[in-house]
């Protein structure tokens, strides 16, 4: 609703714990609502923030004004905002670090102005103004920005002030160049996605009919509801998320489908785009900014049915959600690790419930937390128990290491069971996954002489070799160092590559099986645009006879040629210092599992183990997702972990180490003097278990507590504590899944 009030309210990305307040000049009397973009002033730059308010009187004297209103319509609804608010409050952020989190690049660029050249005008103020000009003509289409570091220090917003009065450059807000042109289309044609399945819905098991007659009622009618969709692999939950969708379009309603990584759109796109043709649109980083917005765009004006994507889908500006649907739920990708620390999955239950829609968590191996929902009650559980088709589940073998000489860790890669097992289904003309969630090709290198091992400079974590490249890569900051012939301690030629990586599995697999057609799938293969789509299609079609990967290859892929999965070294993640180790363990050994045998030939996986009677594994190899909670969360209750208690991470984080340390050691004690209404542990400080990172050194506190409320009262203390400044910065992380 329009108002004329004297002063708004705007969200700006920065860290400030309340909106801003700015005054409204005459000419945008009238002209702005919630939800609208505006340009403002902040310092000594202009922002782009978001109007979440009105005001009449102004708390404080002189404010500044709105440079400009950026929409000449509402882009972000009340829902939409109302998600934003609880995820600034639950995440211990600012509202407009959160809008900078959900918007696309384009609708959160600091500068939104593009200069392009209009006309030759009859006279030029000086030699400036004809260098800028000759600049903008020679460049094209282009920003304020980048013209000030083209000339540094020379005055360019003035002499474009100048040029677009004389006419000879045009300032313009390039969203709206996209708008005009998705409105010229009206309905722009989706991008292609290769390989589109045709439409019709397959014939239902009775588990699936029986699961999709249970949701009916809230389908048709819509009503908040939380269900826990426990199946197992190759049950056919895809085929029930794309029913439920399709009643929804029915009552003329929107799906949204989250998956954990864009490594597993693709087949759903096929899918999808299969059963509503023209009707999908899809958000993930992959997308250039300018297919995000597109795509964005065509979401926000209800021009699509189906809205596919990542994590950051959840904020996807759907104005008529009727079901959300959270894919391998577990998956612990749903996490974002960087600026506003929100979990893609919790953000769909928080939303589905503002909104007032279904909400189908999916999974083979539901979180932990998810499955406890379930049992008491919050979510109702619907179970999947057996494969389509009536498919047996793929056999699980498991391989002592220890019991075989020659073939440790150290020595060999693969169990003469393994090794046996490839040959035979290469000659069998069957495809084989050879599973590894490391790449490179060695762990580190060692000089044997003198013990010396490569480590990152600016991270205190050893450099991983890649045989590819003949570098030692750093995975966390991306420090690169060419391999050195000799030992820069003791000068000896004795360096020795030590462990191994996906890198090195391929190498030796195209040693063993030299007639075989080898790929691999991890981050070093994948980083070109479209690299990913290129491996799986290939996979896919059946012109790969083993892929190897990383945990890229475990999730959601149906491809029937698949007999055969490896599991090379099972338990490397055990050893992680994290609490959800077996459970990361135990889940990712279930899904690449549940990859094998899921067309008519039966599934066979190796496990190859140095732990083989670690429970998760027992578990694992009898496909008994309910025993392995009862044993793991028998240790949580004990050691007062999630689900039964919640933790906040708080970490300090700066240049210099006694600095940051102190400041560790005082904000832990002004924590422990708070009184709070219920009783909470403070554990730590500590150094963080990856000590340095980026050249900043690390310390950690872990807040724990049964009241949630409590837990975030007290973080929220320590955002007020910890003075801004950038020598040492606070990061806080409610419901952490990465504490390293």
């Amino acid at each position: 609703m329009k108002t004329n009030p004297r002063f708004v309210l705007v969200a700006v990305p920065a860290p400030l714990q309340e909106p801003l307040t700015y005054a409204v000049p005459d000419a945008l009397d009238g002209r702005l609502e919630v939800g609208m973009r505006v340009l403002v002033p902040l310092s000594r730059r202009r922002v782009t923030g978001v109007v979440v308010g009105f005001q009449r009187e102004s708390p404080v004297a002189g404010v500044k004004a709105v440079a400009e209103v950026l929409d000449d319509e509402v882009l972000l609804d009340d829902a939409f905002l109302k998600l934003c608010r609880w995820a600034a409050d639950y995440y211990v952020a600012s509202l407009g670090e959160v809008l900078a989190a959900a918007l696309p690049p384009l609708l959160r660029t600091e500068s939104r102005l593009v200069v392009a050249f209009a006309r030759e005008p009859e006279a030029l103020h000086g030699t400036l103004d004809r260098e800028v000009l000759d600049a903008v003509s020679r460049r094209g289409p282009t920003t304020p920005a980048a013209l000030s570091r083209l000339f540094p220090r020379r005055g360019v917003k003035a002499v474009l002030d100048r040029l677009a009065t004389a006419g000879a450059v045009t300032l313009e807000d390039r969203l709206r160049g996209h708008v005009r042109e998705a409105r010229r289309k009206r309905q722009p044609r989706p991008e292609k996605t290769a390989g589109a399945a045709p439409g019709g819905a397959p014939v239902l098991t009775g588990e699936q009919e029986q699961v999709l007659r249970s949701m009916d009622q809230r389908l048709r009618q819509g009503g908040f509801e939380t269900v826990l969709l426990h199946g197992v692999t190759g049950s056919g939950k895809t085929e029930v998320y794309l029913q439920a969708m399709e009643q929804v379009r029915r009552q003329g309603r929107q799906s949204l489908i989250l998956v954990p990584e864009i490594a597993l759109t693709p087949q759903l796109l096929d899918r999808l785009e299969g059963r509503f043709p023209g009707d999908v649109a899809v958000l993930h980083s992959g997308l250039t900014p300018a297919e995000r917005w597109r795509h964005w765009w065509r979401i926000a004006h209800g021009a699509v049915k189906v809205v596919a994507g990542a994590r950051s889908a959840v904020f996807a500006p759907v104005r008529k959600l009727g079901l959300i649907v959270v894919d391998e739920e577990h998956d612990y990708s749903y996490k974002q690790e960087e600026g506003v620390r929100y979990h893609g999955r919790d953000l769909a239950v928080v939303r589905g419930r503002i909104v007032g829609c279904p909400v189908i968590l999916g999974s083979a191996t539901p979180s932990v937390e998810s499955y406890q929902n379930a049992r008491s009650g919050r979510y109702r559980m619907l179970e999947l128990t057996e494969r389509v088709e009536a498919r047996p589940m793929p056999r699980v073998e498991i391989v002592d290491l220890k019991t075989r000489p020659g073939q440790t860790a150290a020595d060999g890669l693969f169990s003469p069971p393994l090794l046996s097992a490839l040959k035979e289904n290469l000659e069998l003309g069957h495809q084989s996954l050879i599973f590894l969630n490391r790449r490179g090709f060695a762990s580190f290198l060692q000089c044997w002489s003198c013990g010396f091992v490569f480590r990152c400079p600016r991270c205190s974590i050893s450099l991983t070799f890649h045989l590819g490249r003949n570098s030692t890569f750093c995975h966390h900051c991306g420090f690169r160092q060419r391999k050195a012939e000799a030992c820069p301690e003791c000068g000896n030629l004795s360096l020795t590559e030590v462990g191994f990586g996906t890198e090195r599995i391929e190498h030796e697999l195209r040693r063993l099986l030299p007639k075989a057609r080898i790929g691999r799938m991890d981050r070093d293969t994948t980083s070109a645009r479209g690299a990913q789509e290129r491996i799986f299609r290939s996979w896919e079609k059946g012109e790969l006879d083993v892929l190897v990967g990383t945990q890229m290859i475990a999730k959601g892929h149906d491809v029937g040629g698949v007999t055969l999965v490896g599991v090379v070294l099972a338990d490397s993640s055990l050893n992680l210092p994290d609490f959800r180790a077996a459970e990361k363990t135990f889940q990712i050994i279930s899904q690449v599992a549940g990859r094998a045998g899921r067309a008519r030939q039966p599934g066979r996986v190796i496990v190859q183990t140095l732990v083989p009677g670690h429970y998760c594994f027992d578990h694992a190899q009898i496909h008994d997702y309910p025993s392995f909670f009862a044993t793991e969360t028998g240790f949580r209750r004990e050691l007062g972990y999630p689900p039964f208690q919640h933790l906040v991470h708080v970490r300090l984080d700066g240049a210099d180490e006694d600095k940051v340390a102190a400041g560790a050691r005082d904000l832990a004690r002004a924590l422990r003097r708070e009184k709070l209404p219920a009783p909470l542990e403070i554990l730590g400080p500590a150094p963080s278990p990856i000590a340095k990172l980026r050249n900043r050194y690390r310390w950690q506190i872990l807040l724990k507590g049964r009241s949630r409320p409590a837990l975030l009262a007290l973080a929220r203390r320590a955002v007020a504590l910890v003075p801004k400044g950038r020598t040492t910065r606070l990061h806080v992380d409610v419901d952490p899944y990465n504490m390293l």
